[in-house]
């Protein structure tokens, strides 16, 4: 197997393994692609390097998905454009409850791996300028922290794994983790989001 092959296997089940749950050791690591400490630390140089690279490529991923959803409905109105990228949000937030609490959550992860969800979708920067551009929403006042606020409840479908994962550690609260999955809820949840966001 080429070097190549071996780096994307080893990312490939760091993504897995970071899926199951935020304490991910470099022998979980190593043990999920069945090799050594040594070799997994030879092609990325630590752990830190090795789950900084995984989350760039998440990121970097997630980006294209967003981009490409606006460009495949760039003809339905605002609202229809804000509702699709809410929706998005929080469906991928469903799907990836162990990689994106990982995000938040996870001490253990270097600092720019576990800041980079928050510059990418909950700053003011080019992609979410672009992102505004496209969805052409109305910012009433130059007011930049009227424009941070906007940002914040656009994305705030990535806080869902939040709730989930601080709730799960709790057994009686079972149900409130169905909530958030219930699809009627969810569709009270995009809703409310929109309503604030054209506020």
């Amino acid at each position: 197997m080429k070097n190549t092959e071996i780096k994307k296997k080893i990312i490939s089940e760091t993504k897995a393994l970071i899926s199951q749950k935020r304490n991910v050791t470099i022998k979980d690591i190593a043990d999920r692609c069945y090799m050594n400490i040594a070799s997994v630390n030879y092609y990325f140089g630590s752990k830190e390097l090795l789950i900084e690279q995984v989350i760039d490529e998440v990121i970097s991923d997630l980006k294209l998905e967003i981009i490409h959803l606006l460009e495949i409905n760039n003809d339905k109105s605002k609202s229809e454009l804000l509702e699709a990228m809410i929706t998005f949000t929080y469906n991928f937030s469903l799907e990836n409850i162990g990689l994106i609490s990982y995000l938040f959550l996870n001490q253990d992860s270097s600092e720019r791996a576990g800041n980079l969800l928050i510059e990418t979708f909950f700053s003011n920067n080019p992609f979410t300028q672009m992102i505004y551009e496209k969805l052409n929403v109305e910012v009433k006042t130059v007011e930049p922290m009227v424009i941070y606020a906007k940002y914040m409840i656009l994305f705030s479908s990535f806080a869902m794994p939040l709730f989930i994962s601080i709730a799960s550690t709790n057994t009686p609260l079972a149900s409130q983790i169905e909530t958030f999955k219930n699809e009627t809820f969810r569709q009270y949840f995009v809703k409310e989001l929109l309503s604030l966001i054209e506020a």
